[in-house]
């Protein structure tokens, strides 16, 4: 399998990335999706450096894939239970909502603890 490399920019810095072929344009939404990430970071607690920024938008994306995680976890109904798809699909939006909005808040902690803690540097 052929290497290509991909060059994404993140806080202003170009990164070259390795990626098997063909991956490139998938890299680079990746990428562009952290880059999103920091960007509303720097928006709310301003530059606070490199390193802090990344592990931030680490935290975030983390919390993002368990909350995924733990909405594929819950236990699907057996088929002669489920009344119609509808109460289902509000049941799992339900869900996804409260997942959503538990990880908010916590990232809003977490910006704030951080920020609280940059000012002290």
């Amino acid at each position: 399998m052929s290497q290509s490399v991909v060059t994404i920019r993140l806080n202003g810095h170009p990164y070259q990335i390795g990626c098997g072929a063909g991956e490139e344009d998938h890299v680079a939404n990746l990428g562009a999706e952290v880059e999103s990430i920091m960007q509303s970071l720097i928006g709310a607690v301003g530059q606070i450096g490199e390193a802090r920024l990344l592990a931030m938008v680490a935290l975030i994306l983390a919390d993002r894939a368990s909350a995924s995680a733990s909405a594929n976890d819950a236990p699907a109904a057996p088929a002669g239970d489920q009344q119609s798809p509808a109460p289902a699909s509000s049941e799992s939006e339900d869900r996804a909502a409260a997942a959503l909005e538990e990880a908010a808040q916590r990232i809003t902690q977490l910006t704030s603890k951080l920020a609280s803690d940059a000012t002290k540097l």
